[in-house]
């Protein structure tokens, strides 16, 4: 029997929703949810509110749970609050219902602000990888691994201005330059136009020009024949962005750079940051961030530290070397070269210098051409790609070729919340692999990683006291009494 026709759909006056029933079992937003616990974030904030006055601001828990939607489905904030009236999920992931009170989209963007001058992405950061240790997903010896990749800035092109630089003079050129425009300003003008009948001259400098062809001449200004450099151009949309390329044949836009330091065996990233664009910020940030790791999580210990050939400067492996890191690098040349000697000794101190200079940056690079030679870090070397594999990922799913705010700090900002959000994907597979791992796991890290921690101490010190002991049984058994 067909069914009548009807021309509308009458809903029901009262309607009785459980957002239990809605969200299913096996959705991404329940096991992010049971693996997150971002109650402390309340804590972290108070000092930044007054106690007493103004209005109550946003909750912490609600600013990070829509921050962790915004950048896992890659949505803009805008995009963000016209979905979250409407999504169940996201209303049940944030705590809320269909009858609850949207905070403002305002509100968020200046909580941001506040938070992203405070540091508190930077602690949010810091207990996600607290998490990971805790579960058993990062082990308290790391093998690490250290990468780079170039972020497009929300700028063009078209936006390079060319710096004014100041003229290199001294004082007294600098005094006489000024005594002569005042001498040209003072002299009344000699030359005169009294001729009333000519025309004035045209104000627009451009002459006849219509506005229609100024504007097009303004927005598609021909760069054929012109030289741009950091050195000399700056934008004036965003001035932290550089001008930059990685390879020969890539196209120069004005990029920032994202450095992430990566457990190369879970592939949870253990510190990101935003930089600068420039040839050596990739090696300088990667040391600052091993620096800081001992710091921010004091429990593991980064052992190895797997790089591309960009990393193999005498420098940098000499930097690892001192921090008992061994550096894994595909160096270009594999043959080991000869320490340099010298047939005459000098007493000049900066000459001695030199050549020991010399000499330390041969035998750091002998010794890191041996590892390679050696093979035994061939296994950990290769599973390198995870750095790359976590790039790719960001890149594609959660915006990260792109940079969506302007400024080095809003894109420290997006690099770190980024990277909160693969993390917390990465502790969602391992939670499926090992149900127990979850929030209650997360509540008292401290506890796991001083057990991990004395754990790995004494099998780091087991050889030793094997050997001590080996020592004295041959002792007593090379003893032999004289009657």
């Amino acid at each position: 029997m067909q069914s009548p026709k009807q021309n509308y759909v009458q809903t029901r006056l009262f309607q009785s929703v459980d957002m239990e029933d809605i969200v299913p079992d096996h959705h991404i937003l329940r096991k992010l949810k049971d693996v997150m616990d971002f109650s402390h974030v309340h804590e972290w904030v108070k000092p930044l509110y007054a106690q007493r006055m103004g209005r109550p601001s946003m909750r912490a828990e609600l600013v990070v749970r829509l921050v962790v939607l915004e950048y896992f489905f890659d949505h803009s904030e805008r995009e963000l609050f016209n979905l979250l009236p409407m999504h169940a999920g996201y209303l049940w992931f944030c705590g809320l219902d269909f009858e609850s009170s949207l905070p403002d989209r305002t509100t968020l963007v200046k909580t941001r602000a506040l938070w992203r001058r405070h540091g508190i992405f930077e602690q949010v950061m810091m207990h996600v990888v607290d998490q990971c240790i805790a579960s058993g997903l990062v082990r308290p010896d790391v093998h690490a691994g250290a990468d780079g990749t170039q972020v497009r800035a929300n700028a063009s092109i078209h936006s390079l201005k060319e710096r004014e630089l100041a003229p290199v003079q001294t004082i007294e050129d600098y005094l006489a330059d000024l005594e002569e425009k005042d001498e040209q300003t003072l002299e009344p003008s000699k030359e005169t136009n009294d001729d009333d009948d000519d025309q004035p001259p045209s104000s627009h400098p451009h002459g006849d020009k219509s506005s229609g062809e100024l504007e097009e001449q303004a927005h598609h200004e021909d760069f054929h024949g012109k030289t741009f450099s950091n050195q000399t151009h700056r934008s004036t949309t965003d001035p932290d962005a550089r001008l930059y390329r990685k390879s020969k044949g890539q196209e120069t836009y004005l990029r920032y750079l994202v450095h992430n330091l990566t457990d190369t065996a879970s592939g949870v990233i253990l510190d990101t940051d935003a930089s600068v664009a420039s040839g050596t910020a990739e090696r300088e940030v990667t040391l600052q961030q091993l620096a800081s790791m001992r710091f921010k999580h004091p429990h593991i210990r980064i052992q190895t530290l797997s790089v591309d050939k960009a990393y193999g400067t005498s420098d940098f492996l000499a930097s690892l070397f001192s921090q008992s890191i061994l550096p894994l690098v595909s160096l270009r040349n594999h043959q080991l070269e000869a320490i340099p000697s010298w047939q005459r000794k000098t007493y000049d101190p900066e000459r001695l210098r030199k050549r020991q200079a010399k000499v330390d940056k041969v035998r750091v690079t002998n010794r890191a051409k041996c590892i390679q030679i050696q093979g035994k870090y061939r296994i950990i070397q290769n599973k390198r790609s995870q750095c790359e594999h976590g790039f790719a990922e960001a890149k594609t799913v959660h915006g990260l070729d792109r940079a969506r705010s302007r400024g080095v700090d809003c894109m420290q900002e997006q690099a770190l919340c980024t990277a909160i959000v693969q993390n917390l994907k990465k502790l969602c597979r391992f939670k499926g692999k090992r149900p127990k791992t979850g929030i209650s796991v997360c509540h008292q890290p401290r506890k796991r990683n001083e057990k991990d921690c004395q754990t790995s101490a004494i099998s780091r010190l087991f050889p030793f006291i094997r050997l001590a002991t080996l020592t004295s049984e041959r002792k007593m058994l090379s003893f032999s009494p004289v009657f």
